[in-house]
């Protein structure tokens, strides 16, 4: 039923994807690493080069329009994909540079084994969540099937939500059916699922709702809540036990992924305080239960901050008092907000990680120099966005220096 019009090609790839295995336990040492992942780990290394550099990124930033920019980086690793384009904008640029990331990290995907293989698979939850969600809240909306996956991140893609849409578009169901068999697809066929059952089913306890049908809540709990509140949740989820697989895992992996994943937790809960302000989360009777929910049970700031002084911040002064004791966060707040250094929060969290995954990236014999890969390769992909618009839009140069050095 749920597989009417699916093509062969999809039913072996969500077959195959079924069958994919989570591998626990130790990782082993640094002799030992090379075994399985050594030869992965060669690829990766030999993708350092691609990058962009410094004086190429100059370059750009001196050109007028769209043919210069395919100019400048005609001796750069994304020659070949911009050579044969004869209609230039930003978002074809774009679409080609992240094309060639995405290829280049489902090549390395294929030649995983093993506890590497469970790792990129981890990575690749953070979309795949996000595009669950977009769908779910989208089919709710009553859009049209056929323009949603080209809508959904590329990474996070997945055979099942091929064969979803597919369904819903069918057989012509209601909206509250289709939704039915979505969460069914989603609870029994995605690696993600146990996250978005462990979230439906506490909404359930919650609202006294019956456990042995959570899939009659989930049109309730979309249409009552704000789907960034609930992706957030999701993903907080995701990223708790990406960090206690991680740490099982040992070695230089667990040291590197948690100086790394910690660093995510505290930047999620910094940017969810702020983006609460002025909404029904920071109201009084909310900050000690719906917006704590949203925070990581792990990080520097946990369990003081998060637990908690956040209960009480309601202003960006008061996040200020709470983050005093925390040098790294509090320098990056009163920068951004004093102006010093003429950039906002957000910018410099993202430099802050960059140099984060330049660490981790030139260590040896762990699997955190693939997290950090994908990481920059997402931060090069932002730099390239936003030299591009300030072309498109004819701005001055010194307005495209807001890029961030890489290597």
């Amino acid at each position: 039923m749920g597989d009417r019009g699916v093509s062969d090609d999809d039913r072996r790839e969500a077959h195959e994807a079924s069958e994919q295995q989570r591998r626990e336990g130790a990782i082993g040492g640094l002799t030992t690493f090379n075994i399985e992942h050594g030869y992965v780990e060669a690829l990766l290394r030999g993708f350092r080069s691609a990058f962009l550099k410094s004086v190429e990124y100059r370059a750009l930033t001196q050109c007028e329009s769209m043919d210069d920019v395919k100019l400048s980086l005609g001796d750069t690793d994304y020659s070949a994909v911009l050579s044969n384009l004869s209609k230039l904008t930003p978002e074809i640029i774009l679409k080609r540079v992240e094309d060639k990331f995405i290829a280049e990290f489902f090549f390395l995907q294929s030649q995983a084994v093993g506890h590497l293989a469970t790792f990129l698979d981890f990575i690749t939850y953070e979309d795949l969540i996000k595009n669950i969600s977009f769908v779910i809240k989208s089919l709710i909306h009553g859009a049209d099937p056929n323009t949603l996956l080209d809508k959904c991140s590329r990474l996070g893609r997945s055979p099942h939500l091929r064969s979803v849409l597919t369904f819903e578009q069918g057989n012509a169901v209601e909206a509250g059916d289709g939704l039915l068999e979505l969460y069914r697809t989603v609870l029994v066929d995605t690696p993600v699922a146990p996250y978005f059952e462990a979230y439906f089913n506490s909404e359930m306890s919650k609202a006294g709702g019956s456990s042995d049908a959570p899939q009659k809540e989930i049109a309730r709990v979309y249409s009552e809540s704000e789907v960034d509140v609930i992706t957030n949740m999701i993903q907080r989820i995701w990223l708790e036990d990406f960090y206690r697989w991680t740490q099982r895992v040992g070695g230089e992996t667990a040291v590197m992924m948690k100086e790394l994943l910690e660093f995510e937790a505290d930047r999620r809960a910094i940017s969810i305080i702020i983006n609460s302000f002025r909404t029904v989360l920071n109201e009084p009777s909310n900050r000690d239960s719906e917006r704590k929910k949203l925070f990581c049970n792990f990080g520097k700031l946990y369990p003081e901050c998060t637990l908690f002084k956040f209960s009480q911040v309601s202003d960006e002064s008061a996040l200020a008092s709470a983050l005093e004791p925390y040098k790294q966060y509090s320098d990056m707040l009163r920068s951004a907000q004093d102006g010093s250094a003429g950039k906002s929060l957000e910018d410099l969290f993202y430099e802050h990680e960059v140099r984060l995954c330049r660490q981790a990236f030139d260590g040896q014999s762990h699997m955190a120099c693939f997290y950090a890969w994908v990481k920059l390769k997402r931060q090069e992909e932002r730099n390239l966005k936003w030299i591009l618009q300030m072309i498109h839009q004819k701005q001055d140069a010194k307005h495209m220096s807001k890029w961030i050095k890489i290597f």
